[in-house]
């Protein structure tokens, strides 16, 4: 009995240390896979990611507000800001080429902004936009670094004002319609009326150099049919001109016109339609009186006045 039951005993705690070993072993082993898996998470992240939550925060903000587009309007982009802040905003326009529009109306139409910075100015469209201008035929603009732009323009001269149903425009010498008469430096133009006067005003032009006398008591041309001119003087007298040697005619009146003064013998119309005479329309009061001046002088000459 004694020996049975201590070989029972020690078969038990040889087999005991070993399932205790191999418990151990693998607990060790669970231990190691544990620690090899685990992740770690390096030191400050906690508190880069609660400052990263508080830009973010504040840049939400910044922009849900108003603020960026605000900000964009005033300084310009990121991009021309930090362009500017190396020295690249534009400092300086030369202009060159314009006669009729100031430098301030050129800069506007060309919509350049203060902001702006030259790496990033589109020059291209800045052309486009000022050859979309009915008085300015061409437009060249170019950066020159690091601050300097120039800007150079040929506007369309203006040759005269024209006027057709209701509408004035000045015009090119070709007739191009430039704009609507708005601005009142352009009144010293000659004026043409009528439909296809525009295309024609070079030829009223010419009639007006033959008589530079005449000039000042001018006010306008007026094409009749497409065919030939009415003159409208300042007083509201018209003169009417032949189709053919409207010059000679126009020439004509102006020596009667110093001679004789016929504007002054209250007439509203002088006809020089016919080459070998000149007929006069007056007012009725005038009328009125020359025709009573003729009766008495057929009265003096013994005839019949009626």
């Amino acid at each position: 009995m004694d020996g049975g039951g201590f070989l029972g005993r020690s078969l038990k705690a040889r087999f005991g240390a070993y399932a205790e070993a191999v418990a151990l072993w693998r607990a060790e082993r669970a231990a190691n896979r544990r620690a090899q898996s685990r992740l770690r998470i390096p030191r400050g992240i906690g508190s880069s990611a609660a400052i990263a939550f508080i830009l973010a925060s504040a840049g939400t903000g910044f922009v849900m507000g108003g603020h960026y587009d605000r900000m964009i309007a005033e300084q310009g982009s990121i991009a021309d800001m930090l362009a500017r802040a190396f020295g690249f905003g534009v400092r300086h326009i030369v202009l060159s080429g314009h006669a009729e529009l100031t430098q301030d109306e050129v800069i506007h139409l060309s919509g350049l902004q203060g902001h702006q910075s030259l790496p990033f100015l589109d020059p291209t469209a800045m052309q486009d936009r000022l050859q979309s201008v009915p008085l300015i035929a061409e437009a060249m603009v170019t950066k020159l670094y690091p601050d300097r732009l120039l800007i150079t323009v040929r506007e369309r001269v203006p040759f005269a004002i024209w006027q057709q149903d209701g509408q004035v425009r000045v015009i090119a010498e070709d007739g191009t319609a430039i704009e609507d008469l708005s601005d009142p430096r352009f009144l010293r133009l000659p004026h043409v009326v009528g439909p296809d006067a525009n295309l024609r005003a070079r030829e009223f032009v010419a009639l007006l150099d033959h008589v530079p006398e005449l000039r000042d008591q001018i006010r306008a041309g007026i094409l009749v049919s497409k065919r030939r001119w009415t003159i409208k003087l300042q007083n509201g007298i018209d003169v009417l001109l032949p189709e053919i040697d409207a010059d000679k005619a126009l020439k004509t009146f102006a020596r009667l016109e110093k001679q004789h003064g016929l504007t002054r013998k209250a007439a509203l119309v002088i006809d020089l339609r016919l080459p070998d005479r000149i007929a006069l329309r007056l007012t009725e009061e005038a009328a009125s009186q020359f025709g009573e001046t003729i009766q008495q002088k057929i009265k003096k000459w013994g005839g019949r006045a009626s």
